[in-house]
């Protein structure tokens, strides 16, 4: 499979689904994924797909065996480790950009939560070529 940012915008939508069965078909379609040369994307739908580690675990082992020596060391993948995991493993400035899209959904979603609602909420990232 080859990634690109609508790809994964897709995969990700799959992965927030609440229907298991979008689960499963993402899952299928990752199973092939070179892990190295995708880790950007494959760390954005970790962390903002809400398929559990142990669904990580039984439908795509080998990511998550990948996945095991990056990030388990923490209860939580956060944003700041995910973005400095995505960094240090020279992430695809589509990854990092989809990263970012992400990160302004869930810091709406906070400032919402402590009494904040915000009517927008914009920042627009276009990583240089």
């Amino acid at each position: 499979m080859i990634f690109n940012k609508e790809e994964t915008r897709n995969l990700l939508g799959m992965l927030k689904s609440e229907d298991t069965e979008n689960h499963v078909v993402a899952f299928e379609a990752l199973k092939n994924v070179d892990f190295k040369e995708y880790t950007g994307e494959l760390l954005v739908l970790l962390k903002y797909g809400s398929a559990s580690m142990s669904e990580w675990k039984d439908s795509c082992p080998e990511i998550y065996k990948r996945f095991e020596g990056l990030v388990m060391d923490d209860k939580k993948l956060t944003g700041p480790k995910t973005l400095s995991l995505m960094t240090a493993n020279k992430a695809s400035k589509a990854s990092v950009e989809l990263f970012m899209e992400s990160f302004v959904v869930d810091m709406v979603g906070f400032l919402d939560q402590v009494g904040y609602p915000t009517d927008k909420f914009e920042i627009n990232i276009k990583i240089k070529d």
